[in-house]
């Protein structure tokens, strides 16, 4: 087999889901594709977590493998939502514009840090941004941005920002209101899964 072939299998390989033991977690960072009788599933390990999230549907044949479960388990402490909190109130103050920041996790301490992405071009109805300079222990969790007075979701932009991403992302809008409203969801290489979280 050509080498490139095998650099790319090893990166991200393919096994099936056992059926009557558990499934052993990825040792070290890095995904692999699991097959499982109820579907096709991605595991993936990062410093802060491990995400079994769902891609594909079951095989259409009949196989001896077990059924997954999705899971997200934090390596990190859970996330404080303090600092979601703390972004909105930040959205609320700019919110004649869209604006930008993360969340960060270092490995090396243990704290989450909320960072403000420095605005290159930003409007009520795009941002262009720069994400911060990271430490080599530093890792983002969740990417956070505004939608100024417009309403909270996702669009065709983000889908394909967030596309090759490991991370939460969570958009505020209405942010010239009392009460603004919220989007997360989790971002998996191209699978996107909402998440409900009160702040």
């Amino acid at each position: 087999m050509d080498k490139r072939d095998l650099a790319l299998q090893k990166s991200c390989s393919i096994i099936s889901m056992p059926m009557y033991t558990p499934l052993a977690p990825l040792e070290s960072n890095g995904e692999r594709i699991v097959i499982g009788r109820n579907g096709t599933f991605i595991e993936v390990r990062r410093p802060w977590a491990r995400i079994v999230a769902k891609v594909g549907p079951a095989l259409a044949t009949t196989v001896p493998f077990g059924s997954i479960d999705e899971t997200v388990e934090f390596t990190a402490e859970k996330l404080p939502r303090a600092l979601l909190a703390e972004f909105i109130e930040w959205a609320k103050q700019d919110c004649t514009v869209e604006i930008g920041a993360v969340i960060t996790w270092n490995a090396t301490n243990g704290e989450y840090l909320l960072r403000r992405s420095k605005s290159n071009h930003a409007t009520s109805g795009s941002l262009d941004y720069e994400l911060p300079q990271l430490a080599e222990e530093e890792h983002i969790v969740v990417d956070c941005h505004s939608h100024s007075h417009h309403p909270a979701f996702f669009s065709s932009v983000d889908d394909r920002d967030d596309c090759h991403a490991v991370k939460f992302a969570f958009v505020v809008g209405k942010c010239n209101t009392p009460n603004p409203t919220t989007k997360t969801r989790l971002c998996v290489r191209g699978v996107f899964k909402p998440i409900n979280w009160s702040i």
